[in-house]
Formats: structure tokens, sequence, C-alpha cells
């Protein structure tokens, strides 16, 4: 499971509200190009918060971080070890939830060119977790061959959807953006060439099926299967918006659980996230502007989503005016560039919120997962004059005995880790 997404010219961190742009810019002087790359990403941040698919990839991060937390609370002679990693025991879903993510992600390799599509299978692929709610998972395994006359076997998920989403959203908005490897970028397109090529000659059609596949637990599935059935009746939608008339009639499932409607499935789990994420502060005191912002940010996604279910063609439709029209209803992640310059804009914005947290949860994810030490606030750290030192390169948490606590440091001693030493 990627924790970052376009690493080339820049990236989003799902779940961790972090953008960062490679420019020297500061986000208001940001050239054209680098603002068509803020758009690639900020569209990310849209499905992150919006879709059922980011909200439950969000829960994921927040039940494993409860996990390796309490592997932590029970070691021995207060010392543990890294990394930290759920056993197909499945205690408490943890194993079966990241199993499911990593295999509904679907495979991130780049293929410059793909010329033809030979087949498209659907497979089961097991989650490991025999007799469980979810025994196995149906893959999209794609057959295409390069420019070079290669074949290529890959499996089509989440993250081809994402990003051939945001790049039709680069194509339709931006006049300077940069051109991007078929596969993962516009990989959609092609599958929609292979099985309904008429249904994709109008590039909102996809646009809104991508949208909406991300409402799923299962995106690459879904978007075949949509595709396949609206083939095979010959149904070919007037209007994107008829898309989303018809996908949302439908029933939703999330994990095993029993059938509701999409909207319903899409609430209870933001309402679960929202209580998920307001608790890595459950300090009300110390943290009552996160929780205020986590709160605003997650409900006025939601009412977006269903007050306006159209809203993503709006946003293609009217282009760039629209797009900043709207990131400032929502707000936006922190954008960071490649100085460690940082910008937040939220409207209503709560005094004195430290978006950083989230940034250094990810590090503290990324330590338990894989042992990887350095901290990746270090640069926006050093352009704003924080604090440094060795321990930000070696060992962060270390620094939770400081005086003056930076955000790793605060959340490793408000989650009562400062007992606890790495071995």
């Amino acid at each position: 499971m990627s924790r970052v997404l376009n690493t080339t010219l820049g990236y989003y961190e799902p779940a961790f509200f972090h953008i960062n742009i490679g420019t020297n810019s500061s986000f208001e002087k940001f050239s054209s190009r680098d603002f068509s790359i803020f758009l690639h990403e900020y569209i990310h941040f849209i499905q992150d918060v919006t879709t059922v698919y980011g909200l439950n990839n969000m829960y994921v991060y927040s039940e494993y971080i409860r996990f390796a937390t309490n592997k932590v609370y029970g070691s021995q002679s207060k010392k543990f070890s890294v990394p930290i990693v759920p056993l197909n025991d499945n205690h408490d879903n943890v194993f079966l939830n990241r199993q499911i993510c990593k295999l509904t992600f679907g495979d991130s390799d780049e293929i410059k060119k793909v010329v033809k599509i030979v087949d498209i299978i659907t497979e089961n692929q097991s989650t490991g977790v025999i007799g469980s709610a979810v025994d196995n998972i149906e893959s999209i395994l794609v057959i295409c061959n390069d420019d070079l006359g290669e074949e290529w076997p890959v499996t089509f998920g989440a993250l081809s959807i994402m990003e051939n989403m945001s790049y039709l959203m680069e194509q339709l908005i931006c006049t300077d953006y940069d051109s991007s490897p078929d596969f993962p970028y516009s990989f959609a397109e092609k599958i929609v060439e292979k099985i309904y090529p008429e249904f994709g000659k109008e590039k909102l059609n996809i646009l809104a099926l991508c949208d909406l596949s991300l409402q799923y637990n299962n995106p690459g599935k879904i978007f075949v299967q949509f595709l396949q059935d609206m083939f095979s009746v010959k149904w070919l939608p007037e209007s994107p918006e008829e898309i989303y008339d018809s996908v949302y009639k439908r029933r939703n499932t999330l994990n095993g659980e029993g059938e509701n409607s999409i909207e319903d499935v899409y609430n209870q789990l933001s309402l679960k996230v929202r209580n998920q994420v307001q608790g890595y502060f459950n300090d009300p005191e110390l943290f009552t502007d996160i929780r205020n912002w986590i709160n605003q940010l997650l409900k006025t996604a939601q009412e977006i989503r269903f007050d306006n279910k159209y809203f993503i063609l709006d946003i293609a439709r009217g282009g760039k005016d629209v797009f900043q029209s709207f990131f400032k209803q929502l707000g936006t992640p922190l954008i960071s560039n490649s100085t460690g310059e940082c910008t937040l804009l939220y409207p209503d914005k709560p005094e004195g919120v430290e978006i950083g947290y989230f940034i250094a949860i990810g590090q503290i994810i990324s330590y338990f997962e894989s042992g990887s030490c350095r901290c990746d606030l270090l640069n926006i750290c050093k352009k704003y004059k924080n604090k440094i030192d060795q321990r930000c390169e070696s060992a962060p948490w270390e620094r939770c005995f400081d005086t003056l606590l930076c955000p790793y440091a605060l959340l490793w001693k408000h989650w009562n880790l400062k007992e606890y030493t790495p071995l």
C-alpha cells in the first residue's frame, strides 16, 4: 500500500493531508506548470475526503496505528522492535483490511506507451485470511503491449483510476502540463477503449466513471463491471450526469458488510473516520483547533459530495476559476514546496492549526512499518527555523524529552510512547 502518489513532479500523501510541489516558488507565485501539478495532487485530496475508497484508506491507517501502539505498550522491558507487522491471525481485522487495500490498489509500474490491450481477466486473489468476511478479492488483470513489443501483465486498480482522473482534470483545465506515461495515468481510458470505445469519446464520461468507481472499496473491479454492463445493453448516456444518476441508485457494501445505499455507506464511514482521526488528538483542550479542523473538513466534504453529486463535472467544465472557487470552499491540505515553504488555505481557519501533525503521524507510521527513522518534516522545520539536530535523521522520538516539542515529539509523548525504547 503506497503512501504517496506521483512522486516525480509532486506528490500527495493519502490520509495525511500533505501536498508537495517540486518547485522553489511560493504558492502565490506558482507558474502555470506548477499550478497544473498542484491541481493534479489536489484532485487526489478530493479523492481522499469525498470518496468511500479514500475514507476507508484513512480508517485502515487509523486501525494500524492503534494496533502498532498497543504492540509497543505490550512489549517486554519497555523495549520494542520494528517493523511492527500485523499477522494473518487477523486480530481486530487489521491484517485483513490492509490486505484488501493492497489488493485493490493495483500495480504502480510505469509503462510509457500502451499500444494495445490484449486481454482483460478477472481473477480471485486470496486475502490470506480464510473464513473471514472477505476470503478473496476479485482483481482485474490486464495484458497489454507497449511500443517496444513487450508484453506487460498489470493489475488495474484504484491507483490507475485515481491517477487517470487527476490527469484528465489537468488536461481539461490546464494548458501547460507535463505528459505522463500511459500506465497508470491514462490506463482507465485504455480500458474504456478496449471494452466500450464509443463511451470514451466523451472524456467527461470517463471522468465520471473514475469518480464513481471510487465510491466502492474495489474500484478496478467496479470500473470494468460498470463498463461491461453498459456495453452489454448498449446504453450510452446522453450526458455524464446520467452516469451519476444511474450509479447512485445502486447498493454498496464495504469489506463484506451488509448492503446499503452509497450515501449511507459513505456517511457511516465518514463519521467513523472523523472519530478515529480525532482520536489521534484525544486531549480536547490541547488539540481543540486541529479537532475542529478535522470535523469541519470532513463535514464540508460530505456536504459537497451529496448536495451536488455532479461537482466533479462542474469543476472540469468550469476550468481554473471554478476550481479555485472550489478549493477555497473546501480548503487545502498542507502545501509544501522544495524549499520547505508551506501554505494552508481553509475557510474559517481555526487559529493555530498545526497540520504538520499529520505529516508527523505519517512518519511515525513509516517507522513502525519499515524502520525508516528520518523525519520528512526536516525541510519544513529548517525553513521555519525550528530547532533541528541529528536526532531528526536518526531518532526523532528522542525529542519527546525536550522542552520545546516538534509535532513528531509531541505526538510520541501524547501517545504515551516516551517510556518505550526501540531496540
